[in-house]
């Protein structure tokens, strides 16, 4: 271990400042400057491990994490971070043995038994989730990463009044403002609010201009709410296409009874430049944006 600097403890100060209020690209830096002091600090260790997670450097997250638990930081918060990054590599058996540790170290732990509870609804087993999820909120209603997954079990099952209280609630206790403007984002689009849902995007990449994740949803965003999909977004809104060929069926069978040959010949070649023009859309906006360039 190098020798420890007189501003080091400052410097941690510092950077788990801007951990705890998303900035996560500047604590991963402020944090890498203290590696060669510290090479062995299981919580630094594991603090690059979070930065790394939150910006969808996966592999990165992972090799640190376990370097942090080799280090003596055995806590449940690692284990549930490994849980997490196990997750998002679709290793849910691994997930779930990491989960279970986290909670074996401690059960009352609120936030890892609603990620828990994240888990089982991402495996299927909803009855199971459910229940961890009603018993994390017993357990802790008003914390911050309960309420994050609560308010994604909440956008899985369409209950879109319980997700404004829980925004509403989530806005008093998260520090992060891309994770407070991220899931106004996500409930605007809920909403098929898109203006709004850029908006609050928009700033979050300000926030966070390394962030792909945000720059791969605001590329989304102007995808799917350009005037070129409107007849896409007007079918799905509509039933989407199995009930608009169940309802093309019955207008020309109606037509045909009535022997309205001419209408259903007209009905007939609408529906199908309809239908070929919303399989052909995402080639038409690629040329569009190829074109605006």
């Amino acid at each position: 271990m190098s020798h420890i600097p007189d501003d080091f403890h400052a410097a941690w100060r510092e950077a788990l400042y801007y951990y705890e209020i998303g900035r996560h690209e500047q604590a991963r830096a402020a944090f890498l400057e203290l590696l060669p002091y510290a090479p062995d600090d299981g919580m630094l260790l594991y603090y690059l491990a979070a930065c790394a997670f939150q910006l969808d450097e996966t592999d990165e997250a992972e090799r640190f994490v376990r370097e942090a638990l080799r280090n003596g930081c055995d806590g449940e918060m690692a284990h549930s971070l490994l849980g997490a990054i196990c997750m998002r590599k679709e290793a849910y058996v691994e997930a779930e043995e990491c989960l279970l540790h986290a909670l074996s170290l401690n059960p009352q732990n609120a936030g890892i038994m609603a990620q828990y509870a994240f888990l089982m609804l991402k495996t299927g087993y909803e009855e199971k989730a459910r229940r961890l999820m009603r018993e994390a909120l017993r357990l802790d209603p008003e914390n911050e990463t309960v309420l994050h997954y609560h308010f994604f079990f909440q956008r899985a099952f369409d209950e879109k009044a319980g997700q404004e209280q829980t925004i509403r609630q989530y806005m008093h206790v998260a520090e992060s403002d891309v994770d407070k403007l991220t899931k106004l984002g996500l409930a605007a689009l809920d909403r098929e609010d898109y203006r709004e849902a850029r908006e609050c995007f928009r700033q979050a990449f300000l926030l966070e201009p390394t962030n792909r994740d945000l720059l791969r949803v605001l590329e989304e965003v102007d995808r799917v709410s350009h005037p070129i999909f409107f007849p896409n977004r007007l079918m799905q809104k509509m039933g989407g296409p199995i009930v608009w060929w169940l309802g093309f069926l019955a207008l020309m069978t109606l037509l045909r009874r009535m022997e309205w040959y001419g209408t259903a010949a007209v009905t007939a070649i609408a529906y199908v430049l309809l239908c070929v023009y919303t399989w052909i859309s995402p080639v038409v906006y690629k040329l569009f944006r190829k074109m605006m360039r």
